[in-house]
């Protein structure tokens, strides 16, 4: 009956884009690049992107809202527009180009084929279209609970078994998850019958026993591991008291139900037959290995671990290329145990990302290392309403705080199948001197001067220095003078970008974050250097990297970089290592990190965002 459900989907699908592409009624998203042409107006006619809030802007008319709508539809509203300014314009738009990590979805989950794909030109995709580009779903799929997360973070819920989502159209940069009806859970030890079983996502322990024949024997201990950690281990009479707390299970669980008398060894784990082998004669972890079906794929390692009596008496790493024939000859033990367990996993970035897409990670990579698989965060990415999709279940991730405040209680070691979705912004931030620093939410044709004054204004002409105001816009910044605009004179116009930040620095102050006692602002005197500025800031906590410390200053617009090992400056005074501060200079010490975190590229997302993150975080 499913295979035949998909069927007809598939080829109401392929009738439903047909259409769309005869009808041309392709409707504007974010991101495409248009060709706009007004008859005898050269300066009116070129090449235009639609912004990630959805507009384009043009001379004379400013900002026009473009997403959503049809090439005649914008046509119409631009020659409406004109009109104001020349008589009986003639404007021609035509659709140049679908930019790639635009017109993308990404599709995952119980799906054949899970990963990012593109979108046809002429479509606006449904949910039954994503699952089609990415084969249909799979036997375990439960098609009740399909979920959308949408690039401004918004979750909405479906059921397809009500076909609520015929009418359910999805956007470009959309994340559809289809979960799983069942997940499957390794059980071995002292039950009826080992093996893989397909417990209900919502389902307990007691049910996964009983799947396997239930438990022999009344003392019996059980325990579960995950990941290869032990995660829980209970005697069987409390688990069936009903005094235990239940415990959801995941994919690729392994239930042990052990007792003293096991004559022979478990294993399980990342095995294609886990299960109780009966040791007949002396038999190795290699053999042991061999019965259960273990396997090596090509990139893929393997870490085995030998437990006995509840220690751990081998752990070594078996990769294709190489096998550790030396320790997996080692002969077992009646009551050992053999976990095997996947030293890689596969996590997803999605969202406003310079590289969005699925990754290999070692396993025990963190949020921080998925991100510099990014390799850099767009301007209009709003880090403080990330989450982290697992298994279904969403779970926020202040991006920011991470990155700026270095709270690593955030950086959550990542599992597979883990999903971070960064939501686009409709925001922008004025930090600073202000009298009410914060986000505000964007405008159209919104100028610099305009979000200042959203934000109270300056604190006063003595205090904020108009002389300077910065706009960074993702890796550019921008100095402009503003004091004239403030006391009534005339203004140029800045027009900002939903993702902007606006940053009216104080007249004498600098800033330091990171891996210090007190991060934020310092005051400033003549001849302070970062020695000083580093005092004034209660000096680095523990683990700071004071060999990696990045001076950031602006010079004619643009951000310098500058690297410094003020380890060389405290112990050796070294001052060629500790220069003189600059009002707006900021100073980042990173914290220490695995040896697998790619510091340049961290480096390289916080300098992007230097001057805005902080007060960003301060203002939440």
């Amino acid at each position: 009956m499913r295979w035949w459900f998909v069927l007809v989907s598939v080829l109401m699908i392929c009738g439903h884009w047909s259409n769309a592409q005869e009808d041309e009624q392709y409707r504007l998203v974010p991101g495409d690049i248009i060709n706009i042409v007004v008859l005898n107006d050269q300066s009116l006619s070129g090449e235009h992107v639609i912004g990630p809030d959805g507009f384009v802007r043009l001379p004379l008319v400013g900002a026009i809202k473009a997403a959503g709508l049809t090439l005649d539809e914008l046509t119409g509203k631009l020659q409406q527009a004109l009109s104001r300014f020349i008589r009986r314009p003639r404007v021609t738009v035509s659709l140049k180009q679908f930019p790639a990590s635009v017109r993308r979805v990404y599709v995952l989950g119980e799906v054949k084929n899970p990963g990012a794909y593109q979108i046809p030109p002429g479509v606006v995709p449904t949910i039954l279209d994503a699952v089609a580009l990415a084969g249909g779903f799979t036997d375990n799929a439960d098609l009740t609970q399909i979920r959308v997360f949408q690039r401004d973070g918004q979750i909405e819920s479906f059921n397809l078994r009500e076909f609520q989502t015929n009418t359910a159209a999805i956007n470009p940069g959309d994340l559809v998850w289809v979960p799983p009806a069942f997940v499957k859970v390794s059980i071995v030890g002292a039950v009826e019958k080992g093996g893989i079983y397909p417990v209900p996502v919502r389902g307990t322990l007691l049910d996964a026993l009983a799947a396997a024949g239930s438990v022999k024997e009344p003392t019996a201990t059980i325990r579960v591991f995950r990941s290869g950690m032990e995660l829980l281990s209970v005697p069987w009479s409390e688990l069936t008291s009903g005094s235990v707390p239940p415990v959801k299970l995941q994919e690729g669980d392994t239930i042990l139900v052990s007792v003293p008398t096991i004559t022979g060894v478990v294993v399980a784990g990342s095995v294609a037959r886990p299960s109780t082998y009966d040791l007949k004669g002396n038999i190795t972890v290699l053999g042991a290995l061999a019965l259960a079906g273990a396997s090596v794929e090509p990139g893929k390692p393997l870490q085995v671990r030998v437990l006995r009596q509840g220690q751990e008496v081998l752990k070594v790493l078996w990769q294709e290329t190489s096998t550790p024939v030396k320790e997996l000859a080692q002969p077992l033990q009646p009551g050992d145990v053999v976990l095997v367990e996947p030293m890689v996993l596969r996590a997803t970035l999605v969202g406003p990302v310079r590289k969005p897409g699925s990754y290999l990670l070692p396993v025990g990579s963190t949020i921080v290392d998925l991100l510099a698989k990014g390799e850099e965060i767009l301007p209009n990415a709003d880090l403080t309403g990330a989450y982290l999709l697992r298994k279904g279940e969403s779970k926020p991730v202040d991006i920011l705080s991470l990155l700026w405040e270095s709270e690593m209680d955030v950086n959550l070691e990542l599992q597979d199948g883990d999903v971070l979705l960064i939501p686009a912004t409709r925001k922008v931030w004025v930090a600073g001197a202000v009298l009410r620093p914060g986000a505000i939410d964007y405008q159209p044709r919104m100028t610099v001067v305009d979000a200042i004054s959203a934000a109270g204004g300056p604190i006063s002409l003595d205090i904020s220095d108009l002389s300077s105001v910065r706009i960074v816009s993702g890796n550019e910044v921008k100095v402009v003078n503003l004091e004239e605009a403030f006391k009534g004179g005339s203004l140029q116009t800045y027009p900002l970008r939903p993702g902007d930040a606006v940053l009216v620095p104080e007249k004498a102050k600098a800033y330091i974050y990171g891996a210090v006692l007190k991060p934020g602002a310092v005051r400033l005197q003549e001849g302070d250097t970062v020695l000083t500025a580093l005092s004034n800031a209660g000096g680095p906590i523990v683990d700071a990297r004071l060999d990696e410390t990045r001076l950031i200053r602006f010079v004619n617009g643009s951000a310098v970089v500058m690297k410094l090992d003020l380890g060389k400056a405290l112990s050796r005074g070294d001052l060629s290592q500790a220069p003189v501060m600059q009002p707006g200079d900021v100073l980042y010490i990173p914290p220490r990190r695995r040896s697998q975190w790619d510091i340049t590229r961290v480096i390289g997302i916080t300098t992007s965002l230097a001057t805005a993150i902080y007060y960003l975080s301060r203002s939440r």
